[in-house]
């Protein structure tokens, strides 16, 4: 006998009993002698009204009409084609500090930045780079000055308002 008949004979009664129709058990509309009503699937008390509902099946499956759309109106090409402004990717600023600290920002660098416990100054300088450049810069932080990055708060980030976002 093969070792696998069992499994083949239990796996075609499944097969079988999936695409027998399911019928519907009854339901039984209860109305007691105060007018609360409960639905059930057995008989109701001897006190209480009884009335059989009928649940009729569901429809048979019917595919979505097809609506007619309009067809996009074709444009017509212009005989001389007009110069259209190239887009660019937005530009961030990469800011150099004299102290060797680097830092980006999506708007402009600060001219000088504050030097720790009270040391003068430090003069900055800037230069711009592409924003993917200064968003892939931000993201890794192995640097000195990273701690003064333009970073997004997270609520701004949910908002939409990170420049980085589109990159």
């Amino acid at each position: 006998m093969n070792p696998r008949a069992p499994i083949l004979a239990s796996l075609s009664l499944l097969a079988l009993a999936a695409t027998m129709p399911l019928h519907a058990q009854s339901v039984v509309r209860c109305v007691d002698a105060r007018g609360a009503i409960a639905y059930q699937d057995r008989p109701c008390r001897s006190d209480q009204t009884q009335r059989d509902v009928v649940i009729e099946a569901a429809p048979p499956f019917q595919p979505s009409p097809e609506y007619a759309t309009p067809l996009p109106r074709q444009r017509r090409a212009a005989p001389h084609p007009a110069r259209r402004p190239r887009e660019t990717e937005p530009r961030s600023f990469e800011c150099r500090a004299i102290n060797g600290e680097v830092f980006y920002r999506h708007d402009r660098c600060p001219t000088s930045i504050r030097g720790t416990r009270g040391a003068p100054a430090i003069h900055v300088r800037a230069s711009e780079v592409s924003r993917t450049e200064a968003c892939r810069r931000i993201e890794h932080p192995a640097r000195s000055g990273h701690e003064r990055d333009d970073r997004v708060s997270t609520y701004e980030r949910n908002l939409g308002r990170d420049p980085c976002r589109r990159f």
